[in-house]
């Protein structure tokens, strides 16, 4: 079990957005991204895009998040913090600088920033990333964040599967106990993410502001006997992309459902993933008892819960069984699959933005987005 959470942002008209005058490591982030060679127009886009990232990282260091572990552009990493170094972002840059010659002198389509955070419950990963072309219904600034559990992390003291199992053995002891704590835990996550949002708030201006979070229990093919056995994947969540360090925390979550269906906890108010993090099924209030099926067992088969409110979705390791038995109700957790190109905040110059803001959205005449002063 860990948490997710997902906000997604959509930036008021390019002309409230004032220029920010960069910090001295934003500049050089700047100055790099577009090679020192682009033309004024040029240097207007690359510029908007870095000043709301430099608002993002303003509103993340207001409440204290400055750890940075990773900088790309597009599908390169300019920067991976593979030795757990702490308030890098200088480093980040440096890296950055370093590393640009190999590519062509071309515009991004996506620059990601990610973060990592702790407090006294839990350990944060944050992945900020800023979008050119996105699908439509989306915006074009998402932030991701996936919380785990800090108090049950594997260390030197304590790094046996045994050992962790025990740790974890009273959450488990009644349906009581287990609630109560998830909810606990849950409020806490969800308090950072009403936090991240709010301070987001005070330096970007937007139009509207999505936020929403859940739970997620994974379901893997086969039991998982150490963190080395973890799967990662490039695109998947922050959480399982492999990211130094994580998997000691993160290899509790391994255990989760097994321990939900020896104990007979029921399941619900959550989302069952795959080893990637891809959606599975989602569980809705009434839930399902874990130990009546094979669900959550990593020692059997995957088996359909056999009542309960459930959404199942493809994409996921499970597609081959879940569209035999014709329960895929979802194309994907994500809706929509067409691409929309975004070009009122990022592609324009201040004189051009007033008449193209609305250049994604012509099919439209009621949106208003194109009313003027």
């Amino acid at each position: 079990m860990y948490f997710n959470g997902v906000l997604e942002i959509d930036p008021s008209q390019i002309t409230i957005f004032k220029k920010v005058k960069p910090s001295r490591l934003f500049a050089k982030f700047k100055d790099v991204l577009s090679f020192g060679a682009l033309s004024d127009k040029q240097e207007l886009e690359t510029f908007t895009a870095i000043s709301i990232l430099q608002q993002i990282n303003m509103g993340l260091r207001a409440i204290n998040v400055k750890n940075v572990i990773r900088l790309a552009v597009d599908d390169y990493d300019f920067y991976l913090d593979e030795k757990g170094l702490e308030d890098d972002l200088e480093q980040a840059m440096f890296e950055f600088k370093a590393k640009v010659d190999p590519l062509e002198s071309e515009l991004f389509n996506t620059i990601y920033l990610v973060l990592e955070h702790i407090d006294k419950h839990l350990k944060y990963l944050i992945e900020i990333s800023i979008t050119r072309k996105h699908k439509i219904g989306e915006y074009p600034i998402k932030i991701n964040v996936n919380g785990v559990l800090k108090d049950y992390v594997l260390t030197e003291e304590n790094n046996s599967k045994e050992t962790l199992k025990k740790r974890l053995e009273n959450i488990f002891s009644s349906q009581e106990s287990y609630d109560n704590f998830v909810n606990e835990k849950r409020q806490i996550f969800e308090n950072f993410i009403d936090k991240l949002a709010h301070s987001i708030k005070k330096f970007i201006r937007v139009d509207d502001l999505i936020v929403r979070s859940n739970v997620q229990i994974i379901r893997p093919t086969h039991k998982i006997e150490s963190p080395s056995q973890i799967k990662h994947g490039r695109y998947a969540e922050p959480i399982h992309y492999g990211y130094y360090g994580i998997d000691d925390y993160f290899f509790y979550t391994t255990m989760w459902g097994s321990m939900m269906f020896s104990q007979s906890m029921m399941c619900h108010n959550c989302m069952i993933v795959d080893g990637l993090g891809e959606p599975i099924l989602s569980v809705g209030d009434e839930g399902f008892n874990a130990g009546a099926t094979n669900t959550l067992n990593d020692e059997a088969t995957f088996e359909a819960p056999a009542s309960g409110d459930i959404t199942y979705f493809s994409g996921n390791e499970y597609d081959e069984l879940l569209n035999e038995y014709d329960l895929v109700s979802s194309t994907n957790y994500s809706e929509g699959t067409d691409t929309v190109h975004r070009e009122s905040w990022l592609d324009s110059s201040e004189d051009d933005k007033t008449n193209r803001a609305c250049s994604s959205c012509s099919s439209c005449s009621s949106c208003g987005g194109c009313s003027s002063d």
